[in-house]
């Protein structure tokens, strides 16, 4: 059987792109000061040079500096360029401030050859801000904490990250503050730590500072309060952290730490278990050790399951030094999903009691119901029946009822026994489900969670009959609270390029993020007119390459992937 889609579009054009590789630009120890220059360990030439002598003192990490009037001046570079922080970026500091001095005080700041630019700020009040000169006007708290969150006399990690959409400061390794990014402008010529010469400058001390050109995510932060180098570690994680609804055939993948010989790759569905695994202790979540790429199948998942998974990288030799990721998770697909597009009628219906009342999550609070009779369906009598019909056909998984919920169902009872279910694609021949028994009794209270639960099978309809021909009790009405149906995704979804791009390359695969459920092949569709495709091929993968089809520059083209079970 095949499960047609609607086309997708999208629009050929030339284009020309090119990458560039994230990196560590600047890193400051303090450790390893010689005369008036601070080496810089990323290796990217990013020298510090001291100015008004900044004090070496015990800091977090070794040695830190202090600042009194004084700081570290750093040239623009090619890897510090003077338009830095209008990309993505990251810039990690320990701080640990006197509250004397200046009101604001500049931690790290970028200045123009005529105005000053992106500033990372400290309030003697404790709030962190994030602040630059956008379209020619200084905009202050682009980003800004709390007051209180930077204490004095106190060591604290910050780090201020940009990523093109959003702003993200964190405070200790926790996220503080997130706000809308802006592009701030004017050439930055000269960066400072400690901040400028008669400006105003931070008073108190600062350890392991670094600058990176990306947004580094959670975990590498944390990582690097503890001193390591977040480039030694696994990141970006794919699945992306927390992300939910992952197909169930997935891929685990990651950037690999920059010295990574082989990982060792954890998997479970318990946090602490993950968390606390090492090879000698592997907890039954260590699912391959030394492995040697960059992705790992986990075999097919278990639907709506919460994984958690962690990869360790290992040097090679001589010493093999594994540094320990940062733990992920996951949510794995729902085998079926709720069907939105539905209209509802009845034979009957009594006041505002509709039947649209049982498909508009009217009374439902986390999916529990409250005893309302305006927020149910109420027939004018018994027999009565209630019709759904969807906006196309659906492979039908489930049908949840939530039972009319009156206070009065313990003695007076509305809600549906003896129910026929019906279903039909073209809602005039129609088909008993089988195995229909009585229906449970709601709760009559608040707080009522579903409680008849009618599986479909997998039948494929596009209309759905409820005929009530009893109820719970003695009322001469029959009620029904809430109802929700099921089904399981039978199409292919989320296309690349997206649905209505332009500017695509010739040259460019068209893909789905997800296979219909059950595909075992797929139907590739393709043409400038989108009510007569051709078939372009049939493929087993989840994309199509288009080299041979010889795509023409500037021409709209329609797509679409008919799943074959």
């Amino acid at each position: 059987m095949a499960t047609r889609l609607m086309c997708w579009m999208f629009v050929v054009a030339v284009l020309l792109a090119g990458t560039v590789n994230a990196q560590l630009v600047v890193h400051f120890s303090f450790d390893n000061i010689a005369g008036d220059t601070v080496d810089d360990l990323s290796g990217s030439g990013n020298v510090g040079t001291l100015e008004d002598s900044p004090t070496v003192v015990e800091g977090q990490l070794g040695q830190a500096l202090a600042f009194e009037s004084s700081r570290v001046v750093i040239p623009a570079s090619d890897s510090l360029s003077a338009d830095f922080f209008q990309g993505s970026f990251t810039v990690l500091a320990w701080i640990n401030p006197k509250r004397t001095g200046n009101t604001w005080q500049q931690v790290f700041r970028a200045i123009t050859s005529n105005a000053t630019n992106d500033t990372l700020f400290l309030n003697n009040d404790g709030r962190l801000s994030w602040r630059g000169t956008v379209n020619g006007a200084w905009a202050g708290g682009m980003c800004e904490t709390a007051p209180g969150v930077v204490p004095a006399d106190e060591w604290t990690h910050t780090a201020t990250i940009g990523d093109g959409t959003n702003f993200r400061i964190y405070v200790n390794g926790a996220l503080s503050q997130e706000s809308a990014f802006q592009t701030t402008n004017g050439a930055n010529t000269t960066y400072f730590i400690g901040g400028t010469a008669g400006g105003e400058s931070y008073s108190g001390a600062v350890d392991d500072f670094a600058v990176f050109a990306e947004a580094l995510g959670e975990a590498e932060i944390q990582s690097a309060m503890s001193g390591l180098n977040p480039k030694e570690l696994a990141a970006k994680p794919n699945p992306e952290n927390e992300s939910m609804d992952i197909a169930r055939d997935t891929l685990l993948a990651w950037a690999p730490g920059e010295f990574a010989q082989t990982h060792d790759v954890y998997l479970g569905t318990v946090f602490d278990d993950v968390n606390t695994a090492d090879v000698s202790n592997p907890n039954a979540v260590l699912v391959q050790q030394g492995h040697g790429d960059t992705t790992l199948d986990p075999g097919r998942l278990e639907f709506s399951q919460t994984y958690f998974w962690r990869v360790d990288e290992v040097n090679g030799a001589p010493d093999f030094t594994v540094f320990e990721g940062g733990v992920w998770s996951f949510t794995v697909e729902p085998i079926a999903y709720p069907i939105t597009a539905i209209t509802a009628t009845a034979s009957s219906s009594f006041g505002v009691s509709g039947p649209e009342k049982t498909i508009d999550g009217s009374g439902l609070v986390d999916d529990l119901h409250g005893v309302d009779a305006a927020e149910m369906w109420i027939s004018g009598g018994v027999p009565a029946t209630i019709e759904y019909a969807f906006d196309k056909a659906y492979k039908l998984h489930e049908l949840w009822i939530w039972n009319s919920n009156q206070l009065i169902e313990g003695f007076v009872g509305f809600g549906a026994k003896d129910v026929v279910i019906e279903h039909s694609l073209d809602g005039e021949n129609w088909t008993v489900l089988d195995g229909v028994g009585p229906l449970a009794r709601a709760t009559g209270t608040e707080g009522y969670a579903h409680n008849n639960t009618i599986d479909f099978g997998g039948a494929v309809a596009q209309h759905v009959r409820l005929t009530i021909n009893s109820v719970q009790g003695i009322a001469p009405q029959a009620s029904l609270s809430e109802v929700r149906f099921l089904s399981i995704p039978t199409l292919a979804t989320r296309p690349s390029p997206v649905s209505g791009a332009t500017d695509v390359s010739p040259y460019v695969p068209l893909a789905w993020g997800r296979d219909g459920r059950e595909a075992g092949s797929h139907d590739v569709y393709l043409g400038t007119d989108s009510n007569n495709l051709s078939l372009a091929g049939s493929v087993s993968e989840s994309s199509f390459d288009t080299s041979a089809v010889d795509l023409q520059l500037g021409q709209t083209y329609y797509w679409r992937v008919d799943e074959v079970n």
